[in-house]
């Protein structure tokens, strides 16, 4: 995860977001933009702050991170897995990350307070009482793998991660970098996904990498913000999900190859959806 330190110029609260627009913002900035104003917004300039609640290691090679991307507010969770060593679990619909996160973990470990505070207005979970809650940020090794269904089906560049998606791209040699916003899919989200599964095997060079980017619109700034960029080597397969509040979000898949058609065996699949 990259983490790019800025200052923060607003807190996140149990139960509330709140931006203050600067001096002088005019009323336009605080508009419904079009689709077409959403399509020319530049990106800004600076990148959220992706702060780690939790960073999880199964002992099959699963890996999993929580996060909640600064100062927007909104949480997310990654799952990194190894091709034929271990499987992304699939998230029961309607469960906050919470409750994810308490069913991917035993007792022993600690709950990070953010997905406490990001769990809404439904009752807490049971199972919270027996749990310890804390404000740093939590580190756990070697956990038998989440007793959670797994997406099923064999792992290779022919592969549907999702149920339903918005877009489905099988790799390629050359495959253009895919540039998605909410706006072309029904307006805005609570949540935005993004699977990828790099088609080389584990062993070749790291760096050609596939790269989810996901993005919010900031209707103060009128401008994208992003939350999140991430990498995906070969050998591995990657789910996020990133967000807890409606708004206009983007996802940019790419690769670190440059689409070069010449590099045969470069490839990734991607999928992707906007959803509440």
């Amino acid at each position: 995860m990259r983490l790019i330190p800025v200052l923060l110029a607003a807190s996140v609260s149990a139960g509330a977001l709140l931006f203050t627009a600067p001096a002088g913002a005019t009323a336009k900035a605080m508009t419904e933009p079009t689709a077409e104003e959403l399509r020319a917004a530049p990106i800004a300039e600076e990148a959220e702050v992706e702060v780690k609640l939790a960073l999880l290691r199964y002992s099959n090679g699963l890996t999993v991170e929580f996060n909640d991307s600064r100062p927007s507010g909104d949480v997310g969770i990654v799952q990194t897995a190894d091709i034929g060593r271990a499987g992304l679990f699939a998230r029961d619909h309607g469960d906050s990350f919470l409750e994810t996160y308490l069913k991917i973990t035993p007792v022993s470990v600690a709950v990070p307070q953010r997905l406490v505070e990001a769990h809404g207005s439904e009752p807490l979970p049971a199972e919270l009482e027996r749990r310890t809650i804390t404000k740093e940020p939590v580190e756990a090794d070697g956990l038998a793998a989440p007793a959670v269904p797994t997406m099923s089906g064999a792992v290779n560049c022919n592969k549907t991660y999702y149920p339903w998606y918005h877009w489905r791209d099988v790799g390629h040699p050359g495959m253009l970098p895919r540039d998605s916003y909410s706006s072309s899919y029904g307006g805005r989200y609570v949540h935005a996904d993004s699977w990828l599964i790099n088609c080389l095997s584990a062993g070749n060079p790291p760096e050609i990498a596939a790269r989810h980017r996901f993005f919010y619109f900031n209707n103060v700034l009128s401008k994208w913000v992003e939350q999140s960029d991430t990498l995906v080597h070969p050998g591995q397969e990657q789910h996020i999900e990133k967000g807890i509040v409606n708004r206009y979000r983007r996802i940019i898949q790419d690769d670190s190859w440059g689409s070069d058609p010449d590099c045969t065996s470069c490839m990734y699949t991607r999928e992707g959806r906007f959803h509440d």
